[in-house]
């Protein structure tokens, strides 16, 4: 009995080992839970909006948009809570005056600002002395007026031209009727001559001002309809393209000397304008000394070179001396 009790107990402990062995070899691993990675989080949408660039004080016309106002990044939601308070480009803000003193960076809200009255945008003197500008109008087109280039806040300067007439009085030969000879006899003639100088010089442009072009306005076909209107002139157009015959305003500022002088340039203006304008380069103030310019001038000091004068005309005596009258020769028939 006890050997065989032995042997069970053996048996008992190898069949308890091999189910050990078979459910460690044979049994299935358990799935691994994968760890949560960290999300990040989503990015907000950047719009860029008008912001000060330095301390803007107020009543301050923004004329200067490069110098004075920059461009800063809000998140968009904020900017879609108000949009019409925001300003997205600094073309928006130009000849617009602040309503308060603005800080470097900060962001400029519609309330900040107003429209600027044509007061606000004449520029002050340079010293108290100085005459203050004023503002006058002036009418241009493609010729005189740059061609549609000018835009407020350009400095221009005003060529002008003159008709001056003289009276001159020369000799000349005329034949007496009672006494049949040649005497000296004066002679009126009128002489116009012409002059060309810049006149007034570093005027700012304030405004232009463009007639609108009515929506009924158009080229008529022939068919008696009505064609396409024709485009108002604006910066928008190509600069290779203009409209013909296009006529728009510039508001200058200028002192009341320089105004006297354009006002009787364009009150002797017949038929054509006499004043052309001359776009300055940006930051250009200088005051330059010009000659004006006469034909006198163009032949003395710039060498135009005249015309050869006629020859005198040779008259025999017979031709001068008053006669008988010659008989007419008579042509011969060609053989």
């Amino acid at each position: 009995m006890r050997r065989g009790g032995l042997l069970l107990l053996l048996g008992v402990i190898i069949a308890a080992a091999a189910a050990l062995l078979f459910l460690f070899f044979f049994q299935t691993p358990p799935t691994p839970v994968p760890e949560a990675l960290p999300q990040e989080p989503t990015p907000v949408p950047l719009r860029k909006v008008v912001a000060a660039r330095v301390d803007i004080p107020a009543n301050t016309v923004l004329t200067d948009t490069e110098t004075f106002l920059t461009l800063r990044d809000i998140p968009e939601p904020e900017y879609n809570a108000a949009p019409d308070q925001y300003f997205t480009s600094v073309s928006e803000l130009t000849t617009k005056v602040t309503l308060r003193a603005l800080n470097a960076t900060e962001i400029i809200r519609a309330r900040d600002l107003t429209e600027a009255g044509l007061s606000f945008q004449v520029p002050s003197p340079d010293s108290p002395d100085t005459p203050r500008d004023k503002v006058f109008p002036l009418e241009v087109g493609n010729l005189t007026g740059v061609a549609d280039q000018i835009r407020p806040g350009d400095s221009v300067d005003l060529v002008m031209t003159y008709e001056i007439r003289r009276l001159i009085i020369r000799p000349s030969l005329t034949l007496d009727p009672e006494t049949g000879q040649l005497v000296v006899t004066p002679l009126e003639e009128t002489l116009v001559d012409r002059v060309t100088k810049t006149m007034v010089q570093n005027v700012r442009v304030l405004r232009v001002l463009k007639p609108a072009i009515p929506q009924e306005a158009g080229t008529p076909t022939p068919a008696g309809q009505q064609g396409t209107a024709p485009p108002p002139p604006s910066s928008t157009q190509t600069p290779d393209t203009f409209v013909p015959g296009a006529q728009w305003i510039l508001l200058l500022a200028m002192t009341d000397q320089e105004a006297e002088i354009v006002k009787f340039t364009l009150d002797q203006q017949d038929p054509k304008p006499q004043i052309t304008l001359v776009l300055r380069g940006r930051d250009d103030s200088v005051i330059e000394d010009t000659t004006g310019v006469t034909l006198r001038l163009l032949t003395s000091r710039y060498g135009l070179p005249l015309p050869e004068p006629l020859q005198p005309l040779a008259l025999a005596p017979e031709e001068i001396t008053p006669g008988p009258a010659r008989p007419t020769p008579t042509l011969l028939p060609v053989p």
